[in-house]
């Protein structure tokens, strides 16, 4: 029975990444939504309200999913990286003589990331490891983020750096009137 579990689980999988996982966004985007959202928190991702798109591309660190809170109507765009793990203190901590042999247990640092509420996350995007986002942000593309981001920013850049605040972001556009709405 186990054996049968597994299968239906992984061809709900397919069906929601890749190729397929595209197909069936293009389709039906809140069906779509509503079951990636479902087998994301299956996995033990804290999704708190309701995305309002998460790409099947994006990649979820699964040292520990429990670590990973995404807020609600957030926006995560393809191939974007949220990284709960890092092993690069074994590398470090072989410059002061104290290699790790393979096998030998290696050391690594794992720590929470948290997106908050009406953020949006850019294409290639990387969040490293004990990173948290405030409310209202937007992450620019291939933006590599660490630390915490005060709500209301946008950031950018690699290292990513605050260049702007949403609100006048938003003014902005809205007196300048150069935007579209979808139908």
């Amino acid at each position: 029975m186990k054996i049968v579990k597994k299968i239906f689980q992984l061809i709900r999988e397919i069906k929601l990444h890749g190729f397929l996982g595209n197909i069936y966004n293009y389709i039906s985007p809140e069906k779509y939504m509503k079951s990636y959202t479902k087998a994301l928190k299956k996995r033990g991702i804290n999704i708190v309200g309701n995305p309002k798109f998460i790409s099947n591309s994006v990649w979820f660190d699964g040292n520990d999913y429990s670590k990973i809170t995404i807020g609600d109507n957030v926006t995560i765009s393809k191939e974007v990286m949220l990284l709960t793990h890092d092993y690069s203190i074994t590398t470090a901590f072989a410059t002061i003589g104290k290699k790790i042999e393979r096998g030998g247990g290696e050391i690594y640092f794992s720590k929470a990331i948290t997106i908050g509420n009406n953020c949006f996350i850019g294409a290639r995007v990387t969040l490293l490891p004990g990173t948290t986002i405030g409310d209202n942000c937007i992450i620019g593309a291939c933006s590599v983020v660490k630390g915490t981001i005060d709500s209301n920013s946008i950031i950018v850049g690699n290292p990513a750096r605050k260049i702007g605040e949403t609100t006048a972001f938003a003014r902005n556009h809205l007196d300048k009137k150069d935007y579209y709405t979808e139908e």
